[in-house]
């Protein structure tokens, strides 16, 4: 039985290798094939990548035909008003955060695409009502600047409620919102 185990663990293991390892295209031994993951681009040219195989997120964009990148503050790094440039521009603190923000399992704890729009006018003429737009300015700014996304959470009245969450959290207040979807709205805490 434990030959058994060990064999299926060694056939599963070499699959999952082989799979990893780049294909040799038959141009040549110095081409590789890229994989790209697939998905069809909305009408900005973005699209989501829930499994985030392009390593940027779970939604990005390839706009005129350029790699998969973000879009900082809803400004495509490719162009500068109508004409495209010829390289991105230089990743910087934010660009990161938005690269590394994942979708929280249960971000609709936090955050209402309506409700967020309805009550940051500067959004609302960006984005309209765009939930995806939206969302990603939440993850890589708003929560970041205590914006309320949701009628039934404002991150200042939670962090004011609960010293043991300042004492633990400061003025981190992106940790005040994944404290809530992780833990705080099962325990019953309150932020409205």
């Amino acid at each position: 039985m434990k030959r058994k185990k060990t064999g299926i663990a060694v056939f599963l293991a070499a699959v999952l290798v082989s799979t990893c390892v780049p294909q040799i295209s038959p141009a040549g031994p110095d081409m590789l094939v890229a994989e790209a993951h697939g998905g069809r681009t909305d009408g900005r040219g973005g699209h989501r990548d829930n499994k985030n195989r392009s390593g940027l997120g779970s939604y990005h964009y390839h706009c005129d035909g350029y790699p998969a990148h973000l879009h900082p503050d809803g400004v495509c790094p490719y162009r500068s008003g109508q004409a495209a440039e010829s390289t991105p521009a230089p990743r910087t603190e934010e660009t990161e955060a938005a690269a590394a923000a994942e979708i929280p399992e249960n971000i609709d704890l936090v955050f209402d695409p309506v409700y967020y729009a309805d009550h940051n006018p500067d959004l609302c003429q960006a984005f309209g009502y765009d939930r995806d737009c939206l969302l990603e300015h939440f993850l890589t700014s708003g929560m970041k600047e205590g914006r309320v996304a949701r009628e039934d959470f404002d991150v200042n009245v939670y962090r004011r409620n609960y010293q043991d969450l300042q004492e633990a959290y400061g003025d981190d207040l992106p940790s005040y919102y994944r404290h809530y979807m992780d833990c705080g709205c099962r325990e019953g805490r309150t932020a409205s």
